[in-house]
């Protein structure tokens, strides 16, 4: 063993407090090494010191400062009221010196016993003899009653402002005047007068008073209570009992009770709810916890003995809130750390399950990340006692992998195209004002990336020490710490390509981790062991590096010989069958030699064990069916047998026209007689069993291996022949009866409250996958791709059979329900994240729809299934090329479905006057409904051309192979050899969502690049032809994936393509189509000005742009000033408005639209009336300078006389006034050039789509308010 392995990690600066030993060492060192300082210490020569002292003291010197300048006088002298204090004379003393004092006998003294008192002094006996001492009680009531005298007075007058003692006389004297005039009066005469005072006094005056009278009310009840609370007269035997404890007389201080440091032994008060959301609570009540991590209820009466009460604030609650466990976690008491962190390890695990959700207002995990929970779990970590440090381990497994996630991972994993590996890497890291990583520290790391931060803080380093230390320990106390230290390692691995490289080059923890816990020699399980025994958890460890691509995978095998150790480990698991039953790594291991397979590696070593080894293996579990560990066995083993499958087809289909020597090499040979064993194992799972998951499990994986098995066959043309018999092999012994299994219905039932979701405790720099439970599309989608193949083998069995169709397609239909409420889900949202697993209902959805599609055969599918495959494009998951480009082929080349005209979506518009309209280049473009039916059918006919389009722009086609069969388990996998791995990112989609529109969305930077103007304009042709397509047939569709604001500015941006594009005939048509549409569905006047479109800009900034580009090259273009009027709208934001008609005003000249020829919506120009003073400014000047005129611009001159009409015969508003007399001034001082304009102004009446309408005669409210005016 490596010294090095055994080293804790070191800190970055200085020792660690605990190597103390590591000092020693340095300080014998340095005292061996005799070095010569740097420093020398030299004494002082006296006389220098002497002059260093002297002026050391000239430097204490105080300044000389005035005193008389800083003191201090007050201002106000008040002198004190003497006015009524007695005058004493002296008492004439007739000795010359005063007598002395004199006791008398002390004997005499000693007699004497003062009653209540103990032990008197001999002055106070004394006095008592001569009787000028009073008894204690006497002095106490004496006491008492002065208090309460001076309770009775005046609380109404204070005597505010008059003297000291004055003041106070009269307050008294005032108050015993109302006391004997009170006292004179009965009881009516006192009510009587008590009403007149609240009849005649102001009704704030008597709540004032009441209001005082009440706090003095309750200041004379605190002092009765303080009187009352002072020691009373009681004897030693009350004082002995009022104690918790029997006291000794020797004991000092016992008989005073101090109560306030006894509360903690009383019994606690019961619980309540108290606490709840207030105005000094607004955050809510904080969340007990017991310590499984099971939140509290604050009423549950708890007993103390549960040890849940052991905390500061609200001893009477039950439980710990995180804070205290916090609190406890950094304890100095062993046990209380350990149970902190235990405590916080369990309520992470609970949070990740979502059990808190509907009882916390926050998610928890965000929450404990951002309190630091990491850097908790880091410090412990580093403690020297196991204890400690094994429960900081598994509170960071519980914290960066959630158990759930892994289970169900471990779940899908042989299902359909359950091959990939999800990568959860959170965005890339902002840097900000930093220039890389490593400048950032820890804290700033940690609230973007966790794991990277588990890397900056050296985990793999302190995990081999970890290890390396708990070897030495019994293997009783290390099964769980050792476990979930692979736990971690295996979520590092997961976060990244980058990370699971830098997990392989941790040499130490790689070496350490193959040698101890996949040996090469397998030894038997000896409970409890697992040093030098083969670990599930380490196989999956790797198995998981391996999915990171073809290199990482052959290194592993290359650098450790893999390929031997799991040889030689399978081999012994067949030599040792009776202990099959026991086996739990056996699964891991095939699961793990699978991806070796998927990555091109160990296909031959496998194909040489199968004879001797493999099918001995699976004739020793058919024969110790059913049974838990021998069917997961079998489903990790027909699992491999389908990569197999697929692997040697890739394989032959590349290399079959190779002229190299591939008899070495495993071939069809070896797969052919796997046909028969897989069919077998598929009848062992129609027994009757209580283990129905894993025999659903088995199933599932049976029905995928006999659909890999026929399409491989298929697609390599062997034995077309036999095809047929193995498919009615398939249908008689294994596929029609598994459809009558009551298990299967039921399956069907739970379909449609099944669906993924995402986890709500995920966060940016933690991502997880966690899902509630597993769902049925594993086993539905093995079944349907079965299906599918067999239909296309029999075609005659879609007609004849119609399997899927009489299983899910009943009366009232699971399946139907599911796909509508799917289809609402893709839709719900246009920013929507897909989960991980929902990517098997994508899977299912087509399959469904393809093998519906066979069984229909010359009936129409309903629209829903085409509108859930458009949906589902931007919901696939990056990897799932293959799917993408089957949904085209899918909806593309299905013609007649897009032919079916509808009469609503085809209708005319009611609001189109004109059926021409003239372009800029001179050509007449034909608006009709007619002609949009044309363009429609025009576009249809271009479909097949489309779908090569689309594949291209979206970069869908990775296929090295040309497949003719859909099968989207098989697709995936023949990928090219440079592009293919096995994981996928979490959440990263494969296509944008702004699809339809091809190039057109990404920013027209793609089209601008193409020089050719043949292929710019086809590029142009195709995008826009398949969105009219859309637009026309599915409109709903695209308003859900796509804003208003989006649809609208990627039609528009086709000016932003070129200064001629737009001038294209066949462009043009489109153009106007959609402006139609638009219009028809009302899109024109709800767009959101406000917002971003969606790929590209904001629109404020796209829409400059568009002004720019009219500007400078739009040659006054009917159409293209239509589009460029929709946002001058009169509800739209007035910057828009201001935009065209202030800071580009010279555009104005060219916008000679005509009413008639605005293709949508008039009067949404000049209603609600303009109320901006600055436009109104600017309409009048335009105006006045004749910048717009009615023979130029009709439309715009309109739009001012209407809104500068509006302005000046408003008379709502007085502080208008003197602007509207500016403006008519103007016009009338205009009037003597062009009286046509004033007139047009004072006279206009309303707007029409043949031009103004104006007043013959004004109305005599106008007339009046225009003569004010002119005044």
């Amino acid at each position: 063993m490596d010294k090095d392995l055994g080293m804790r990690p070191k800190p970055k600066f200085g020792i660690s407090d605990d190597a103390e030993d590591e000092m020693l060492n340095y300080q014998e060192l340095f005292n061996r090494s005799n070095m010569q300082p740097s420093a020398q210490v030299i004494r002082e020569p006296k006389v220098k010191r002497q002059q260093s002292n002297e002026n050391d003291d000239k430097k204490r010197k105080p300044p000389n400062v005035d005193l008389t300048e800083t003191t201090v006088m007050r201002p106000v002298i008040i002198e004190r009221d003497v006015s009524t204090t007695p005058i004493q004379m002296p008492i004439p003393v007739t000795d010359s010196f005063p007598e002395a004092k004199h006791r008398g006998n002390e004997d005499d003294l000693d007699k004497i016993t003062l009653p209540n008192v103990k032990k008197a002094s001999l002055f106070a006996k004394q006095m008592y003899r001569d009787g000028k001492l009073k008894t204690c009680k006497e002095l106490k009531e004496t006491k008492i009653t002065s208090t309460n005298q001076h309770i009775p007075r005046s609380s109404l007058i204070t005597g505010t402002g008059l003297g000291e003692v004055i003041g106070e006389r009269d307050i008294q004297r005032i108050h015993d005047e109302n006391t004997e005039r009170l006292k004179s009066m009965d009881e009516n005469e006192i009510l009587a007068e008590k009403d007149k005072l609240l009849n005649i006094l102001d009704p704030k005056l008597i709540a004032f008073i009441r209001k005082r009278s009440k706090k003095e009310g309750d200041e004379i009840i605190r002092i009765n209570e303080k009187t009352t609370a002072e020691k009373m007269d009681v004897d030693n035997q009350t004082e002995k009992t009022a104690l918790p404890i029997e006291i000794d007389s020797r004991w000092v201080h016992m008989n005073n009770i101090e109560h306030e440091k006894l509360e903690w032994m009383k019994d606690l008060p019961k619980p309540s709810i108290q606490r709840t959301i207030d105005e000094t609570n607004a955050e809510g009540v904080p969340a007990r916890f017991d310590f499984k991590g099971n939140l509290m209820s604050r009423t549950a009466d708890i007993p103390v003995t549960a040890a849940l009460h052991h905390h500061g604030e609200e001893p009477e609650a039950a439980g710990y809130t995180l804070d205290e466990l916090f609190h406890l976690s950094r304890s100095t008491v062993l046990q209380q750390r350990v149970i902190a962190l235990q405590t916080l390890s369990n309520i992470i695990r609970q949070a990740h399950t979502g059990i808190y959700d509907r009882d916390l207002q926050l998610p928890l995990i965000p929450k404990l990340i951002e309190a630091g929970i990491l850097f908790l779990i880091r410090w412990a970590m580093d403690e020297q006692i196991e204890s400690v440090y094994m429960v900081a381990i598994e509170c960071l497994a519980n914290l960066i992998a959630p158990r759930k996630d892994e289970e169900i991972l471990s779940q899908t994993n042989h299902w359909p195209c359950g091959y990939y590996e999800p990568l959860l890497t959170p965005p890339d890291i902002d840097l900000g004002e930093k220039k890389s990583e490593s400048d950032l520290t820890d804290i700033e790391i940690l609230e973007q990336d966790l794991i990277k931060c588990l890397f900056r803080m050296n985990v793999l380093k302190r995990l081999v020490y970890l290890f390396d230390r708990m070897k030495l320990l019994p293997s009783s106390t290390i099964t769980i710490p050792v476990k979930h230290s692979f736990h971690i390692l295996i979520r590092m691995a997961r976060h990244s390509m980058t990370c699971a490289n830098q997990i392989f080059e941790e040499r130490q923890l790689m070496d350490f981790i193959i040698r101890e816990f996949i040996p090469e020699i397998s030894v038997p399980t000896e409970e409890g062991h697992v040093y030098e025994h083969l670990l599930p958890e380490a196989l999956k460890f790797c198995r998981v590096l391996a999915s990171h691509g073809s290199t990482l995978a052959f290194n592993l095998i290359d650098r450790y010989e893999l390929n031997k150790r799991l040889r030689n480990h399978l081999v012994t698991a067949v030599n040792l069958s009776s202990s099959l039953q026991d086996n739990q790594t056996l699964p891991e291991l095939l699961s793990l030699w699978r991806v070796f397979i998927l990555q091109g590696h160990m296909a031959n070593e496998f194909g040489s064990l199968m004879p001797t080894v493999i099918l001995p293996l699976c004739q020793l579990c058919i024969r110790q069916m059913p049974n838990m560990i021998i069917s997961q066995i079998l489903v990790q083993l027909i699992t491999l047998f389908d990569a197999l499958i697929i692997h040697v087809t890739k394989f032959i289909s590349k290399h079959r026209n190779s002229s190299e020597d591939l008899s070495n090499i495993v071939n069809w040979s070896h797969i052919d007689g796997l046909f028969d064993m897989i069919l077998t194992i598929g009848k062992q799972t129609m027994i009757e069993t209580d283990e129905q998951i894993d025999l659903d499990a088995l199933r599932t994986v049976c029905l995928s291996c006999l659909a890999s098995f026929l399409t491989g066959q298929q697609l390599l043309m062997i034995n077309l022949l036999d095809l047929p018999i193995k498919v009615k092999q398939i249908r008689d012994q294994f596929f029609e009866p598994i459809l009558r299994l009551k298990s299967i219905k039921r399956l069907i039932e739970n379909v449609k409250f099944e669906t993924a979701i995402s986890s709500t405790n995920s966060t940016t720099n933690l991502p997880t996958l966690t899902q509630r439970n597993i769902s049925p599309f594993g086993f539905l989608t093995a079944l349907l791709r079965l299906t599918n193949i067999i239909y296309q083998i029999d075609k005659s069995l879609a007609v004849t059979k119609k399997f899927i169709s009489q299983l899910m397609l009943t009366k009232n239909s699971e399946i139907v329900v599911y796909i509508k409420n799917m289809l609402n889900k893709l839709t719900s949202t246009r920013t929507r994240k897909t989960p991980w697993f929902e990517q098997f209902e994508h899977i299912f959805l087509f399959q469904f729809i393809q093998v519906i599609k066979q069984e229909k055969f010359e009936n129409d599918l309903p629209s829903v299934y085409y509108e859930i495959l458009l949906s589902l494009l931007p919901s696939l998951l990056k990897g799932y090329h293959y799917l993408a480009q089957e949904i085209f082929k899918f909806v593309f080349f299905d013609l007649s479905y897009w032919k079916r005209s509808n009469e609503s979506e085809l209708a005319d518009l009611s609001l189109i006057t004109h059926e021409t309209l003239c372009l800029a280049s001179n050509e007449s473009l034909t608006i009709s409904s007619s002609h949009r039916t044309l363009l429609y059918e025009r576009a249809i006919e271009h479909l097949p051309s489309l779908y090569t389009y689309y594949k291209n722009i979206l970069h869908i086609n990775h296929s090295s192979i040309d497949l003719n069969i859909c099968d989207i388990h098989f697709g995936n996998l023949f990928q090219t050899d440079d592009l293919f791995k096995l994981n996928i990112h979490y959440s990263y989609t494969l296509i944008d969502v702004t699809w339809p529109y091809g190039l057109l969305s990404s920013l027209y930077t793609n089209v601008l690049t193409i020089k050719e103007d043949d292929k710019r304009l086809e590029v142009i042709l195709n995008a826009l032809r398949f969105v009219y397509i859309l637009e026309m047939k599915h409109s709903l569709i695209l308003s859900k994936m796509l804003t208003k604001t989006t649809r609208f500015s990627m039609i528009a941006g086709i000016y932003l393509l070129g200064s001629d594009i737009f001038l294209e005939k066949n462009i043009a048509d489109y153009l106007v189509a959609f402006l139609n549409c638009f219009n028809e569905q009302h899109l024109l006047q709800k767009l959101e000005t406000r917002s971003t479109i969606q790929s590209l800009m904001t629109f404020f900034d796209f829409y400059r742009s568009l002004v720019d580009q009219y500007e400078a090259c739009s040659f006054g273009d009917i159409l293209y000033s239509n589009y460029l009027l929709v946002p001058l709208q009169q509800t739209y934001d007035i910057q828009l408005r201001k935009e065209v008609w202030i800071e580009h005003s010279t555009i104005l000249k060219y916008i000679r639209l005509k009413p008639d020829q605005l293709l949508f919506s008039l009067e949404t120009f000049f209603i609600p009336y303009e109320n901006d003073l600055e436009m109104i400014r600017y309409y009048a000047q335009v105006l006045l300078t004749g910048t717009i005129q009615n023979t130029i611009q009709p439309l715009l001159y309109m739009i001012a006389v209407h809104h500068l009409n509006a302005f000046l015969f408003d008379q709502t508003r007085s502080e208008q006034f003197s602007i509207q007399q500016t403006i008519i001034k103007n016009l009338q001082t205009v009037s003597t050039n062009e009286k046509k304009l004033y007139e047009s102004v004072i006279n206009y009446k309303t707007f029409s789509r043949d031009g103004p309408v104006m007043f013959t005669t004004l109305p005599s409210i106008r007339m009046n308010w225009l003569q004010k005016l002119l005044q």
